[in-house]
C-alpha cells in the first residue's frame, strides 16, 4: 500500500517594506529644490542684514538707516585735502633792468623783470601807434642794454633857492620894465600901558587891550599902508613880497640824482604810456642788492681808469670793449669764470680787478638774505660787459 505525500503548506505573500526617503532621480530632484530655496533665503537675509551691520559698526550706536526710510536723518561728513586749492605763486621775475631814480614808485600789474625800485612802463613823449614793452631810446645800433637813462659822475647840485625880486623903482613910469614901486605894509603900534594899582606899592597891573592888525612894536606912531601883507613890497629879504611878471626870478630846483653815465640801446620802438621815463619793473631784495653790486663794480672801474691814466698809460682804442663772467656767490664772494675782449691785456685786466677787488674785502659785496638764497639758490652766473 503506497502512502500519498503531505500536503504542501502555503507560502505566505512576501511584503515590502516602503523607505522614508525617496530614492533615484526623484530624491535628488527634491535635493536640489531645498539647496534652491535655500541659497535664496540667505541671500534674502543677508539683503537684510548687511545695511544694518555697516550702520552699527560705522556709526556705532546711531540709528539704523534703513532703505528707503527718507525720515531717518543723514549726516555727512567732507574733508577737503588742505593742498587741493591753494594757488601756486607766480614765479620771480628774470630779467634785471636798470631803473630810473627819478620816475614816481609805481608797482606794475604784471612783468618779467626786476630792479632796485617800482616803476610802470612810460616815457616823456608817447608814442600812440607802438606799445613795446620798453621806452623808447637813442643810442648806439646793435648794442643790447637796459639801461634807459645816463649822466654824469659829477656829484649832484644842492637845490638852488630862489632870490628874491629886486625892489621896484619908486618913481612911476610907464615903462613895462619899470614898473612903479609896490605899496608899503600898513604898521599898527602895540597900545596899552603899565600901571600900579591897589594899595600895595609892590602890585602890578596891566591894560589887556586887543592886538591891533599888523602889531609893529618899533613903530610909537600908526603907518599908513595896504593891510594885505601879500601886497606889500618887500623888504631887503622879508617873507612878503608881490612877483613881478616884468622880472622873472630862477625857480626853485630839487636835487637831481646821481646817475652814472652809460650806453643807450638805439631802441625806435616805444610805448603809448605816457610819464617819466621808466621800464615795468618789480622791487626786489635781489634787485637792490644787484644794482648796488653794480654801483661798486663802476666806481671801482672809474676809480681804475683814472689811476692808469694819470700813471701815463695809453688809453685803449674807441669802442673796445670787455666780457667778464663770474660766479657770485651767497657769501658775497666772487669766481672769475671767463674774460672775453678787445681792449688789451692791460685794460681787460682793469675791467676784471674792477668785479674781483671789492669782493676781497671781508664782507665781499655782502651775505645774501634768505629770500634771496630761496630764489637764486646759492650762487649765480652774472656777466657784465665794460665799454671803453
Amino acid at each position: 500500500m503506497s502512502s500519498a505525500p503531505p500536503p504542501e503548506k502555503p507560502v505566505p505573500a512576501t511584503r515590502r517594506r516602503r523607505h522614508p526617503w525617496p530614492v533615484g532621480r526623484e530624491s535628488e530632484r527634491r535635493a536640489v529644490q531645498i539647496g534652491i530655496a535655500g541659497t535664496i533665503l540667505i541671500h534674502l537675509l543677508l539683503i537684510w542684514l548687511v545695511p544694518r551691520f555697516e550702520s552699527y559698526f560705522l556709526h556705532g550706536s546711531a540709528p539704523l538707516i534703513v532703505p528707503g526710510d527718507n525720515t531717518a536723518s543723514r549726516n555727512f561728513e567732507i574733508e577737503i585735502a588742505p593742498d587741493a586749492f591753494i594757488q601756486e605763486e607766480p614765479p620771480p621775475p628774470k630779467q634785471f633792468v636798470e631803473v630810473n631814480p627819478d620816475a614816481p614808485d609805481n608797482p606794475p600789474d604784471q612783468t618779467d623783470n626786476f630792479g632796485a625800485r617800482n616803476q610802470q612802463l612810460a616815457q616823456e613823449e608817447p608814442d600812440p601807434d607802438n606799445s613795446g614793452d620798453m621806452p623808447a631810446t637813442k643810442g648806439e645800433m646793435e648794442l643790447e642794454s637796459s639801461s634807459i637813462v645816463t649822466g654824469t659822475r659829477a656829484q649832484p647840485m644842492p637845490p638852488v633857492e630862489a632870490p628874491p625880486p629886486a625892489p621896484a623903482n619908486t618913481a612911476e613910469t610907464n615903462d613895462a620894465t619899470e614898473p612903479a614901486e609896490s605899496p608899503q605894509l600898513a604898521k599898527d603900534p602895540l597900545s596899552g600901558y603899565e600901571k600900579l594899582q591897589g594899595d600895595n606899592a609892590e602890585g602890578i597891573g596891566t591894560n589887556v587891550v586887543k592886538v591891533p592888525e599888523n602889531p609893529d612894536p618899533d613903530v610909537d606912531e600908526a603907518v599908513e599902508g595896504v593891510r594885505d601883507p601879500s601886497q606889500a613890497r618887500a623888504e631887503g629879504r622879508g617873507l612878503y613880497y608881490r612877483p613881478d611878471p616884468s622880472r622873472p626870478q630862477q625857480r626853485p630846483q630839487l636835487a637831481q640824482s646821481q646817475i652814472r653815465p652809460t650806453i643807450l640801446a638805439n631802441r625806435v620802438d616805444g610805448t603809448s604810456n605816457v610819464g617819466v621815463i621808466a621800464h615795468n619793473a618789480l622791487k626786489t631784495t635781489y634787485g637792490e642788492y644787484l644794482n648796488r653790486v653794480i654801483e661798486v663794480v663802476d666806481a671801482e672801474w672809474s676809480r681804475a681808469i683814472m689811476g692808469r691814466f694819470d700813471r701815463g698809460s695809453a688809453l685803449p682804442v674807441d669802442g673796445s670793449k670787455v666780457e667778464v663772467k663770474f660766479i657770485l656767490d651767497k657769501q658775497g664772494k666772487v669766481t672769475i669764470s671767463n674774460v672775453d675782449g678787445n681792449a688789451g691785456q692791460l685794460w681787460n685786466g682793469v675791467a676784471v680787478e674792477a668785479i674781483a677787488a671789492p669782493a676781497r674785502y671781508s664782507e665781499g659785496y655782502g651775505k645774501w638774505s634768505d629770500d634771496m638764497i630761496a630764489v637764486l639758490g646759492d650762487q649765480q652766473e652774472l656777466v657784465f660787459t665794460f665799454y671803453y
